[in-house]
């Protein structure tokens, strides 16, 4: 299909919508972090498995996700997604013990795989390719405008409990489906004939090697956005006795402070900036004021203000990293297997980031800044090359 000379920025934003509400599902776990683990007794670390497994089959799956979705028709998968994503949480709401807890949370996981490596692929297919990298910065945002959502919940879970805030959750994917039905057209995204093997895929982008250098730093930043995004709520409810509601509208503001990094950043590439340089600027500021929020053991204010800079500056990062994806891979046709390679790295971050830093709050909240610095270290050296690219996105 050929390039759109005129951006339909409500085809867009039905897209965008759809993976704000597939994020929406990651973000109603933080605010009911420590509910759920008194009500199945298995402490904060078993809580935060639930946003491990939620992320475990993109992890393991995104770049093949990307080229099944391509095969199958990425309009068709996306709708799918989000049926399944709604159906799952359903099932999750309603789950009486832990192994049914954790299953209908893996199968919810594998509907916003579909979500995710669909709808960017889609947003890159149908932007003008004057508007392409402002659409794709738009995108990014999904993660943290879907962890805001998710904040701002926390108030029903104390009157609703979290099982019927989880079924409001499953609702809105189940209506984005209908959305995302009637606002994109049924010729756009169908099966793409004449792909090689996912296997194929993935050894070209891994000879191209710079799309491996993104899907690195994406990694490196959701680390360091999910030390944010999962644990500041009950960073201020245990060191600070904030109220449940308290918490869940603070990590909203920091979700909704990236929200606006991300959308700066697309305006500063539009403006030709570098993505490369502008990611590692960013993303070491915000590893290090993450790290300072957590292990200067400051007041709540300045603890708050530091993690506010940290999710705003951050906000730049996934920004250019989804804008720099069309840039860095062999052809067109490589674009959903790479924005699935990309989402891969993204999860497999958020598998192994709850876990970590819960295990290392057990030695108090200064211990987390250990993985938050490394994470930033390992994002600096998967960016150095990626300034290379030249001076404009």
């Amino acid at each position: 299909m050929a390039e759109p000379a005129r951006t339909d920025w409500a085809e867009v934003s039905a897209l965008v919508g759809a993976g704000v509400i597939g994020a929406l599902q990651t973000g109603k776990v933080p605010p009911a972090l420590l509910v759920l683990a008194a009500d199945f007794g298995f402490g904060l670390p078993g809580a935060a498995l639930l946003l491990s497994f939620f992320a475990l089959l993109t992890g393991l799956m995104g770049c093949v996700a990307g080229s099944t979705a391509a095969r199958l028709g990425t309009r068709r998968v996306l709708i799918g997604g989000l049926w399944l994503a709604g159906g799952a949480g359903l099932a999750l709401a309603a789950a009486p013990n832990v192994p049914l807890l954790y299953g209908a949370r893996l199968v919810e996981g594998l509907g916003f795989l579909a979500i995710v490596v669909s709808a960017p692929t889609l947003v890159a297919q149908r932007s003008a390719p004057r508007d392409r990298a402002m659409a794709l910065s738009i995108w990014a945002a999904f993660m943290p405008a879907g962890i805001a959502l998710g904040m701002l919940g926390a108030p029903l879970i104390g009157a609703w409990g979290w099982r019927g805030a989880w079924v409001l959750a499953s609702g809105l994917a189940l209506l984005m489906a209908l959305v995302v039905t009637a606002l994109v057209p049924r010729a756009v995204g169908g099966p793409q004939r004449g792909l090689g093997s996912p296997l194929a895929a993935l050894r070209a982008l891994v000879a191209a090697r710079r799309p491996l250098l993104v899907a690195g730093c994406f990694a490196s930043y959701v680390a360091i956005y999910f030390g944010i995004a999962a644990f500041l709520p009950a960073f201020v409810i245990e060191r600070f006795g904030a109220g449940l509601s308290l918490a869940g509208a603070i990590g909203a503001v920091a979700a909704g402070a990236n929200v606006v990094g991300n959308l700066a950043a697309g305006e500063a590439l539009r403006r030709g900036m570098n993505p490369g340089r502008l990611v590692l600027v960013t993303g070491v500021a915000m590893s290090v004021l993450t790290a300072a929020s957590y292990a200067a053991s400051p007041g709540l204010v300045v603890a708050l203000a530091l993690s506010m800079a940290a999710s705003l500056v951050g906000g730049a990062v996934p920004a250019c990293l989804f804008a720099t994806v069309p840039l860095v891979v062999p052809g067109p046709g490589l674009i959903g297997p790479a924005m699935g390679l990309v989402i891969q790295c993204n999860n497999l971050g958020q598998v192994l980031t709850p876990p970590i830093i819960a295990a290392a709050v057990g030695h108090g909240w200064g211990g987390s800044a250990v993985p938050l610095l490394l994470a930033g270290v390992t994002l600096a050296l998967c960016a150095w090359p990626l300034m290379r690219l030249g001076d404009r996105a």
